[in-house]
């Protein structure tokens, strides 16, 4: 599997997700301060949430920026057959006689990214499954779920 095609499906996904959120932030912000939301009681609070949501949404695509940033800069060189996961491998694992792939990332874990018809989760090292993979090597059992790691890229 080619991890430098993840890493670009990975940064598609994260521009898309950038630009769709800033975009309905500036919507949801130009709603905020229309006229139709302005306040007609002290009740009224149509305005102060359509800002509450446009700060939320500008944050949501600052954050989709960062995150293509440190995937930009992430080394994508391969892992030695001995060599222990660590953030930028690729992961088989084979969970009750099925193979899955991970992608141990620096960001943005639970994304899942179509290669060529196969299915790659992204995982950092603070997800339950990455904290588990990270250090061990092509052979090793985890417990949670039960898997065999079959090999490292």
């Amino acid at each position: 599997m080619d991890k430098e095609r993840i890493r670009q499906a990975i940064l598609d996904r994260l521009s898309l997700e950038f630009e769709t959120d800033q975009a309905t932030s500036k919507r949801t912000r130009t709603a905020g301060n229309d006229a139709e939301t302005k306040s007609e009681g002290k009740y009224d609070t149509r305005s102060t949430e359509e800002n509450y949501l446009a700060d939320g949404l500008a944050k949501k695509a600052l954050a989709a920026a960062e995150a293509a940033k440190v995937y930009r800069e992430l080394p994508s060189g391969k892992f030695l057959p001995n060599q222990s996961i660590d953030v930028g491998a690729l992961v088989e694992l084979s969970i009750d006689g099925e193979r899955a792939w991970f992608f141990l990332g620096p960001a943005v874990g639970g994304i899942e990214i179509d290669i060529a018809g196969e299915v790659v989760t992204l995982i950092t090292r603070g997800s339950p499954l990455g904290s588990q993979i990270v250090g061990k090597k092509a052979g090793d059992l985890i417990s949670a779920p039960e898997a065999r790691i079959e090999s490292v890229q």
